[in-house]
């Protein structure tokens, strides 16, 4: 059996993660001089409360080699194999150490480590197409060839509630980012084959949002809204897609702390064709 091992930064519902048996190894989160595993989704809003208030940066970590090798033990134990996504390499270590722990477990051969170049609901996404092609019968090798024309045209897409957080991290200057505060421009920031862009700027959050929606291909095998803290702007972006794609399955997902470190409250689209 295909067995499905992904890092936290997948956001995967834990309805969905306890139904399938999926294995979560969180990265970690140090905050206010604490630090702590990022959860799964509906477990953040003490973090947001205070993230929201504070403007702090959180910093983030990888997970241990060991908590990779012990997950990947127990698969093999088990008698299973195991795919593997993680967030995208350019972000984050977490996918060298999840290919490092793979050869160092008990059977480097049942495990597949893929780098989804991505993150958030994007991983979700393709844990699904695994779980119905592990169904009809797919091999892994045939699963994990298809996932890989699947990520060509996937693509995760975000409007930000404000550059402050941008600034901070680095991604714009600080000049940019007041003269962007003052005049309500909104970046569109796009997420596709590990590469961070800014696709657009746009005057106010009501066009970026219609913006960002009109970036969606007619045709999706899986479509995501999604936000970070929560924004007011969600129930907009959400009823928005709804109007435009009425016949199309909308899931809806919550991105933790480890992506709010770089990107601070947003809404956005993720989606897999």
């Amino acid at each position: 059996m295909i067995k499905l091992i992904v890092d936290s930064t997948a956001y995967i519902p834990k309805d969905f993660v306890e139904k399938n048996d999926i294995t979560v190894i969180p990265l970690h989160v140090l905050y206010m001089e604490k630090e702590f595993e990022e959860g799964l989704p509906g477990s953040y809003d003490e973090f947001f409360e205070s993230f929201t208030k504070t403007k702090l940066f959180p910093k983030t970590s990888q997970p241990s080699p060991e908590s990779f090798i012990n997950a990947y033990n127990k698969v093999i134990d088990d008698g299973n194999e195991a795919i593997v996504f993680t967030i995208s390499a350019s972000l984050s270590g977490t996918y060298s150490v999840a290919n490092l722990a793979k050869d160092s477990c008990k059977d480097p051969e049942k495990i597949t480590v893929i780098d989804s170049m991505s993150t958030g609901q994007n991983i979700w996404g393709y844990c699904m197409e695994v779980l119905e092609k592990a169904d009809e019968g797919w091999s892994r090798e045939q699963i994990v060839k298809y996932i890989s024309a699947l990520q060509v045209n996937s693509q995760i897409c975000f409007v930000p509630d404000s550059l402050e957080y941008l600034k901070k991290g680095g991604r714009i200057g600080r000049v940019s980012a007041t003269i962007g505060s003052l005049l309500q421009i909104k970046p569109v920031l796009t997420f596709k084959q590990g590469t961070l862009l800014c696709a657009k700027k746009i005057f106010g959050m009501g066009k970026a949002i219609s913006d960002l929606i009109a970036m969606i291909p007619e045709k999706t095998k899986r479509l995501f809204a999604i936000h970070i803290a929560n924004t007011k702007f969600f129930d907009v972006l959400l009823e928005k897609m709804k109007t435009a794609f009425p016949k199309t399955k909308i899931y809806e997902g919550e991105l933790g702390p480890v992506v709010a470190a770089h990107i601070g409250p947003a809404v956005g689209v993720c989606y897999i064709c």
